[in-house]
């Protein structure tokens, strides 16, 4: 059947009880009234909700008829479609109307996909592979919980709890799940960011002791971007609006990426680099500043230590020096400099590009020259968020899961990696499992909407992994390739269905709401109810004999309907955060969004210290910190200015951005290598040879999120799959022409792509956008593009555990 937009909307919204079979849709309940407006779907109820088709969390409006979602918009309510900035966002949001990406305009056909799970199945073929029909057979919900619990409960009881994974996307009730990992005693729970930006963290973590500065764009005068695509690969929606506003109000917007990505296409200036050398770069443009004297005197003297030692490493780190290891001209890096360091305010970032083995160090350099130049804290600057909202409540184990939560993670956990991050080591996992080299072998699995096969790299390695485990239960909307490999297979909910709390990611405090708009399609449960009624069945408690997913953390008594239990837990985590109101006053706010007037604060470092905090704390060498119950010290609190006064300064152990860190003295890495003590730069560990000679990257586009939305057909009409960039002159030197058929091989595996030929990618380098390749998922997913998992090995950076999505070397030839 073949439907353009308007045809779908009208068969969904006029049709769409009889496709999917009565009473699979009931009417919601029209919590902000009557839609105004002009149109065939004039009088539906809007809904605000918050969107999920990426990360992003985007404040949404959702339109339903008769129980049925016709019409998705942005929320104006919500910043995180608007501006990360309070002044912008107070004073434009209402005239200029917020912004949405394709993605989240696509929504309606991730609700609607034909291809929907819909009801648990069970594996009856006992061989496990890529490829393998997995024999499925449909069961009752009653079946699936009952062989899930009666295997969890086996594994706790014999003392085996940490013998369970389980593995979550990051956005989407982790606390629920992370809170059940806890009371059922598995340390191995893992969640996405592991994936994502876990090396960025640990490069910031360094230099200002926060893990997530964000970026002021729209009030910068100069940006320069290392290997980020803001204007297409919106981790936010409003990032291509406050980059673009920034340029319209005169910033200068340089990008550094070895392919000429969206934002590279409408840069001021593209700057294509050998990969894997930004932190070389980085450096001679320090050398730069501080040998001509350009750099902020006032705030390096006050705010910054380890100037001396960084300023002596980088003497000879000559933009001749970068310019051997980069490609990038020595003048271009003189200019680069100057134009940064003269300029203000100006912003410096990198996300993606620390995917490499080195990247944690490259992301700490290029955050240096934030340092030197003043542009922390400041307005048009790197700004560190103040994301508070709903509070964790935490939970105690009882004694029987205290026991397994005192075995080692799988992966290593902070043991091994020095700066290790709460969502885990998957390519450690994965290693670990397929080797054998395991302080102990895990047999069963949770996977909740991951599909491992294609976002972890080393895709014969994750199979061989997978294959070792002796139970595999996945929850997802889709029968993605992981799914595959399950023993159980559950029907999950898109986040049209469901309910969460998203403190989004702007500068100051915002919650936002996601709602169900519509009842899940097939009656199944959502995730956190999922989760919630394991726990039930289990009988886990917390430690004081609390039946935790059982009573009301709001009204402290038993709540008979299951369904209202999720809704408490987050009323309690409103109730005791920041906005000091319950879910049902969140819900009836403009938009469903709780903004806090208190607006984008600048300059946090220098809030001073509270006297009554003073009076209860410890000074010693300059810093100030809490006291333990006994008197001893404890956290930090902050330090002491020149002038005597106690402020919160940056978050690390000198209260000041650390060009030097002394805090790794001693420390290794995870190949017991010692922690640098400066952002120094080395080489990446696989470079090109003779044999293969081009690196491969990836990179991700707004017209698809991750491996996940491949099967959405209203994506798929923006572009069915992806090729092979290639340099012109460098397909030329191979006799490959623009549409040719041609095998990349790695050492570890080669597949098939058409070539696709640029002036826009670094002649040394080859690339695709990440994503493609599937060989299940959907019938609109199979089969179109390649997976470059299968050229990749399942490797981890030795510093943050980020996995490395973009090291990799190859070679081609014609097929």
């Amino acid at each position: 059947m073949q439907l353009d937009r308007r045809q779908f909307l009208k068969l969904t919204g006029l049709a769409g009880a009889g496709l999917l079979g009565a009473g699979a849709l009931t009417p919601a309940k029209a919590r902000l009234g009557k839609g105004a407006g002009q149109g065939p779907f004039a009088e539906g109820a809007w809904l605000a909700s918050c969107c999920n088709m990426c990360g992003g969390q985007t404040g949404i409006m959702c339109q339903v008829v008769d129980g049925r979602l016709v019409r998705i918009k942005p929320n104006v309510h919500n910043p995180n479609g608007f501006s990360n900035i309070s002044e912008d966002f107070f004073a434009n949001a209402a005239t200029e109307g917020a912004v949405m990406c394709p993605k989240g305009n696509a929504g309606i056909m991730a609700l609607y996909d034909p291809d929907r799970l819909k009801t648990p199945l069970r594996r009856t073929t006992p061989e496990k592979g890529i490829g393998v029909d997995p024999g499925w057979k449909a069961i009752s919900w009653e079946e699936a919980y009952g062989e899930i619990v009666s295997r969890l409960k086996a594994l706790r009881e014999s003392g085996e709890a940490h013998k369970l994974l389980w593995f979550s996307e990051d956005h989407s009730f982790t606390h629920v799940q992370a809170d059940f990992c806890k009371l059922y005693g598995t340390p191995n729970y893992n969640m996405h960011s592991n994936l994502c930006d876990v090396g960025r963290k640990a490069s910031f973590k360094i230099l200002m002791g926060d893990e997530r500065p964000l970026i002021d764009a729209i009030n910068a005068r100069y940006m320069l971007i290392f290997g980020w695509n803001p204007l297409s690969a919106t981790k936010w929606a409003h990032l291509p609006r406050i980059v673009t506003r920034g340029i319209e109000q005169g910033a200068k917007l340089v990008v550094v990426d070895p392919h000429l990505s969206y934002t590279a296409s409408k840069a001021h200036e593209w700057i294509p680099i050998r990969p894997g050398t930004d932190g070389a770069l980085a450096l001679a443009l320090a050398h730069v500043i501080l040998r001509d004297g350009l750099y902020d005197t006032a705030f390096v003297n006050e705010w910054v230590t380890g100037f001396e030692p960084f300023k002596d490493y980088v003497k000879d780190k000559t933009p001749q020096w970068a310019g051997e290891i980069t490609t990038v001209p020595a003048e271009r890096i003189e200019k680069l400099a100057r134009e940064f360091a003269g300029t203000k305010p100006a912003l410096v970032d990198v996300w993606s590009g620390t995917h490499h083995s080195n990247g944690v160090y490259a992301g700490w350099a290029i955050g240096a020259l934030a340092a030197i130049t003043g542009n922390i804290e400041k307005p048009g600057t790197l700004v560190m968020p103040e994301a508070k909202g709903g509070k964790h409540i935490e939970v105690e184990a009882d004694e029987t899961a205290k026991n397994t939560l005192k075995q080692p993670r799988l992966d290593g956990g902070k043991d091994r990696w020095p700066y290790f991050h709460k969502s885990g080591v998957y390519t450690e996992i994965i290693n670990r499992l397929g080797d054998g080299n395991t302080p102990y072998q895990p047999k069963m699995a949770m996977v909740v909407f991951q599909n491992l096969l294609m976002s972890v790299m080393g895709t014969k390695n994750v199979e061989k992994a997978l294959k070792t485990l002796e139970f595999i239960v996945v929850v997802d909307t889709m029968m993605s390739e992981t799914a595959e490999f399950a023993d159980i297979v559950l029907p999950g909910t898109t986040y049209l269905e469901r309910y969460d709390l998203n403190t989004h990611w702007v500068t100051w405090p915002v919650v936002g709401l996601r709602q169900p708009v519509v009842q899940p399609l097939f009656g199944q449960p959502a995730e956190s109810e999922f989760v919630c009624e394991l726990g039930r069945r289990m009988g886990l408690k917390e430690a004081n004999g609390n039946d935790l997913f059982r009573l009301g953390r709001m009204s402290g008594q038993n709540i008979e309907d299951k369904s209202r239990w999720y809704e408490e837990w987050l009323s309690k985590e409103l109730k005791e955060g920041e906005p000091k109101m319950t879910l049902e006053e969140l819900k009836n706010l403009p938009g469903a969004t709780w903004v806090s007037t208190k607006g984008t604060r600048y300059h946090k470092h220098l809030d001073v210290i509270p006297p009554e905090k003073m009076a209860d704390s410890i000074v010693e060498g300059g810093l100030v910190f809490s006291k333990k119950k006994d008197g001893s010290k404890d956290k930090p609190l902050g330090m002491v200015r020149a002038d005597g006064t106690a402020v919160r300064g940056f978050l690390t152990p000198s209260g000041k951005v650390e060009l030097y860190a002394a805090k790794h003295e001693g420390k290794k890495n995870a190949e017991g290598e010692p922690l640098k003590l400066l952002p120094e730069y080395e080489p990446r560990q696989w470079q090109p040879s003779a044999e293969y000679p081009l690196y491969l990257i990836n990179w991700k586009e707004a017209s698809q999120t991750h491996s996940r939305t491949q099967n959405n057909a209203f994506l798929a009409e923006l572009k069915v799959t992806d090729g092979l960039r290639i340099n012109t002159k460098t397909a030329a030197s191979l006799g490959i022409r623009s549409g040719d058929w041609i095998w990349v091989e790695s050492p570890h595996g080669r597949i098939k792509m058409r070539a696709e030929l640029t002036e826009g990618i670094h002649p040394e380098v080859v690339g695709t956008q990440h994503g493609w390749g599937h060989w299940a998922m959907g019938r609109t997913a199979k089969g179109r593009g390649a997976h470059t998992g299968f050229l990749a090995p399942t490797q981890a950076d030795p510093i943050s555990g980020q996995a490395l999505n973009k090291e990799i070397c190859v070679r081609l030839s014609k097929a």
